[in-house]
């Protein structure tokens, strides 16, 4: 038996959307003081939600969310006819701003960080040098060139091997034979020399 297909949507849901369910809900009672009602809002912005085609451009989508709550619970006061004159909670609250990274963020960012740190290793060590210093301890290139003994030139060709390097080295590549029968043998001999 295979696994459930999960459309990119259903992530977006899983992810942005439904670890708020209580505060939609918390929203949704304070705006039309019913908790069945504020449930039936809830789970019509949900299927709202599925139809968007415009998802995935959603900057904030709690706060996207809880406008679409508040703008349902409107809609069903209008049509139940019935004008109550309650304050309705400030755009403030609509607002749901977590800057905190959540902990696949943070792993991601660590898993980053190694390759980065590996990649800067195992660079040869003139470009290791070139980059660590101008990139990292943000020294001038003329201090640099002259501490090291050479032309700024010179130096600057370190320092663009350097990044190259650095950067194949972090650019994702494809696994199996079609990469290496892509590349003219020429141009992977080359590579190997430079490396």
């Amino acid at each position: 038996m295979t696994a459930p297909h999960v459309r990119p949507i259903d992530r977006w849901f899983i992810d942005e959307v439904l670890p708020h369910e209580r505060a939609y809900l918390d929203y949704a009672r304070r705006t039309v003081r019913n908790d069945e009602e504020a449930g039936d809002i809830v789970q019509e912005v949900y299927a709202r939600l599925f139809t968007l085609d415009g998802w995935s451009a959603i900057l904030n989508p709690p706060g996207y969310v809880m406008r679409m709550i508040h703008n349902q619970a409107i809609e069903r006061i209008r049509q139940a006819r019935v004008v109550t004159m309650q304050p309705m909670p400030a755009p403030s609250h609509l607002e749901i701003a977590d800057d905190t990274p959540d902990s696949f963020r943070i792993v991601a960012a660590r898993v980053q960080m190694e390759r980065v740190q590996t990649a800067i290793s195992n660079l040869p060590d003139r470009c290791r040098i070139a980059l660590v210093r101008r990139r990292l301890a943000e020294e001038t290139p003329r201090q640099i060139a002259s501490d090291l003994g050479i032309s700024v030139s010179t130096f600057e060709k370190r320092l663009a091997r350097a990044v190259e390097l650095l950067t194949h080295a972090l650019t994702p590549h494809e696994r199996g034979g079609e990469e290496a029968s892509d590349m003219p043998a020429e141009t992977g001999m080359r590579e190997k020399v430079l490396l």
